[in-house]
């Protein structure tokens, strides 16, 4: 009898293992991507640790943290790649960039022939193809070519906003010398300088006033989407990727004055902040009125970021509230919001405390975000998730959750992390490691990171460090030559990155951003002396 006790608790057990592992698989929430643009890790509420530094300016988001305060908060997020273009291919491809030749940002050319690759399919067309009603809106930064590339091409059913990788903030700054120049010779080719675009058509120049601000147009047109599609019976996704707070740092005049005006303090705290007088930037002018020079300098940016942001936070607000008028609608939307990479510090505004060094590196700083998950129909409180999660992860989770299967044939890298989330278990395999990679002059900088490990190499003869990123998150004490086990942590993340890397030596940029004169500096490097990839120096175990 006891046996059989015994036997039924067991079998009961592993049911309902397996059906806690199973409980979102097809459930067909509503999804909605909000992707901020090169945001600091430290200026975000949700993410701000409490012992920020009042003096490097804290920027109030309430409607950012009030989901995040009803959602699961990702303490070790990070993005595929320390710059835009390549960090969003990872995101919509769900692989690293670096297999599919996209480890450089497009071009700045509107009339560009190339984009990623036709034939990788994205999550989106995933979901299009399973009765979701999809839609982006923003930056695209994935190719501009009509037919290919454009967000039509890639499983939207709806686009509003433009194709390039950047945008100034109102159209004042472009839009009549766009249509002046059209015809003519010497036409816009610049993508800071079209007008935004919806579907395949730019729209028509009376649309909106010229002091209309970007980032408040795009919200205004995401409001319309879900109001159109809170009614229907299928499900939406939606891609919101805002430009903001990417430079150029604009903002509107009033909201500037009223950011001051709401936190009186900020503006004096800031310039008299050591982080800003005591930095490598000013420390290195060359006279005190220099100096002086670059501390406004630096203390205007930080201020008109700070507004930048706060302007976006009120937007997520709007977002919410149209939600909210449509009953279980909420309820039933997963937000995921996180930014593209690490912020810019500095002379563009952002503050990635308590993290080591900005966009751009493969130290913490260029790659780790902020990010939650909010979804009242599965998630019940506050929960704080330590474990790694990479912008990868999203492909297979959201396709899973639409109750989709992966085409076949189909590369992923990610890991289908929601019931794990949810439940705070590690979606990945002990020891498991996820990567970052950016190639340099003639070498390649990289991290691998496993919970809760990281080891970096950078420079051409550099060697690797190693950091416990949970009890250093910023990352200030090499621990290569003094943990316990340092040797055997080094060699296990390298002897990963090896077989990664193997998978895709043989495959070259498609492409490289601003080319000059004879092109970019790295062309030669790739495609005439053979100079890059060199994996050999990146992956050489030599700390000496």
């Amino acid at each position: 009898m006891k046996n059989n006790q015994f036997l039924m608790v067991f079998v009961a057990a592993v049911f309902m293992a397996g059906f806690a592992r199973a409980q979102t698989k097809g459930s067909r929430p509503n999804i909605i991507v909000i992707l901020a643009d090169d945001l600091g890790y430290g200026d975000v509420g949700f993410n701000r640790e409490a012992n920020f530094p009042e003096d490097r300016g804290i920027i109030p988001t309430p409607h950012l943290d009030k989901l995040a305060a009803n959602g699961v908060v990702c303490k070790n997020a990070h993005v595929v790649h320390p710059f835009c273009g390549p960090s969003r291919a990872g995101l919509l491809t769900g692989v690293y960039p670096h297999r599919i030749g996209a480890q450089y940002n497009l071009p700045n050319e509107i009339r560009s022939e190339i984009g990623i690759p036709a034939g990788e399919t994205f999550f989106s067309k995933v979901l299009q193809n399973h009765k979701y009603s999809t839609a982006a809106f923003g930056k695209w930064h994935l190719g501009t070519k009509e037919g290919v590339y454009q967000p039509l091409d890639r499983g939207f059913d709806y686009f509003f906003g433009f194709l390039g990788g950047g945008k100034n903030y109102f159209e004042k700054e472009y839009e009549a010398a766009f249509y002046r120049r059209l015809g003519t010779k010497s036409p816009v080719l610049n993508e800071y300088q079209d007008p935004l675009q919806r579907n395949r058509a730019y729209i028509s120049r009376d649309e909106f006033n010229d002091d209309a601000y970007l980032t408040d147009v795009l919200t205004n047109d995401a409001i319309a989407y879900i109001a159109a599609k809170s009614k229907e019976k299928d499900p939406f996704f939606m891609y919101m990727a805002y430009n903001a707070p990417h430079t150029p740092l604009q903002a509107p005049a009033n909201e500037i004055s009223q950011f001051k005006k709401d936190n009186p303090n900020f503006e004096n705290l800031v310039r008299n902040s050591k982080y800003i007088t005591e930095s490598a930037p000013v420390q290195k002018a060359k006279s005190e009125e220099k100096r002086k020079e670059l501390i406004e300098k630096f203390v205007s940016a930080r201020v008109t970021y700070a507004t930048m942001v706060a302007n976006l936070d009120t937007n997520v607000g709007k977002l919410v509230a149209e939600l909210k008028k449509e009953e279980g609608l909420f309820e039933n939307t997963l937000i995921v919001f996180f930014s593209d990479n690490g912020g810019y510090t500095y002379s563009k505004g952002a503050v990635n405390y308590p993290l080591y060094a900005l966009k751009g590196s493969v130290f913490d700083g260029g790659h780790k975000v902020p990010m939650f998950m909010h979804w009242p129909t599965k998630i019940k409180k506050k929960q704080v998730y330590n474990y790694e999660i990479s912008a990868l992860d999203l492909y297979p989770t959201f396709v899973d959750l639409a109750g989709a299967k992966i085409p076949k044939g189909k590369k992923i890298d990610g890991k289908n992390f929601m019931d794990a989330i949810i439940s705070g278990k590690d979606t990945r395999k002990a020891g498991e490691a996820i990567f970052i990679l950016r190639p340099q002059n003639g070498f390649h900088n990289g991290a691998v990171i496993s919970y809760p490990w990281t080891i970096v190499k950078t420079g051409g003869n550099g060697k690797w460090q190693l950091f416990n990123t949970v009890k250093d998150p910023g990352q200030t004490k090499d621990l290569s030559a003094s943990a316990q086990g340092a040797d055997k942590i080094i060699a296990d993340l390298q002897k990963q990155t090896v077989a990664w890397t193997n998978e895709f030596k043989d495959v070259k940029p498609a492409w490289f951003d601003h080319e000059r004169g004879d092109g970019h500096p790295h062309r030669k490097l790739w495609y005439e002396t053979g100079v890059l990839p060199n994996f050999e120096k990146f992956l050489s175990l030599q700390n000496k």
